[in-house]
């Protein structure tokens, strides 16, 4: 059910445009090709982060997410700082781009270890046999 008051979006048949109709008097289309809806995500995210309130800091644990399954990332480290550049691909969002000083690099890869390390034992804490 759409709200006549919220803006109508609509990937037009040919997969190629976004059609954003906003309910003004007139109403006003934007129509915008994949490059476009690129630079409107980047534009507002940028804007966004200067918006209060902010979002918030930390995450609680065990909250229901729509999470991308095994996306394409690359790490290396930076040149100039030393510190890990990590870069994942969400297909929303394109790739996104994350610096982490060396003991959040450090404590992060700690922790997948651990919970990779947990995805193979038995419930009574034995290695899995395949």
């Amino acid at each position: 059910m759409n709200n006549s008051d919220e803006p109508q979006w609509e990937l037009d048949d040919d997969l190629r445009t976004l059609t954003i109709t906003f309910p003004t008097d007139p109403p006003v289309a934007l129509v915008l090709d994949a490059a476009s809806v690129s630079q409107l995500i980047d534009g507002a995210g940028e804007i966004r982060a200067e918006m209060p309130p902010p979002h918030q800091e930390n995450w609680k644990g065990g909250q229901m997410v729509n999470a991308v399954l095994d996306p394409r990332w690359h790490s290396e480290t930076d040149a100039l700082l030393g510190e890990s550049l990590l870069h994942i691909r969400d297909p929303r969002f394109g790739w996104l781009h994350y610096a982490l000083p060396s003991q959040s690099a450090k404590a992060l890869g700690t922790l997948l270890i651990l919970q990779a390390d947990e995805g193979t034992r038995n419930d009574d804490g034995q290695p899995r046999k395949n």
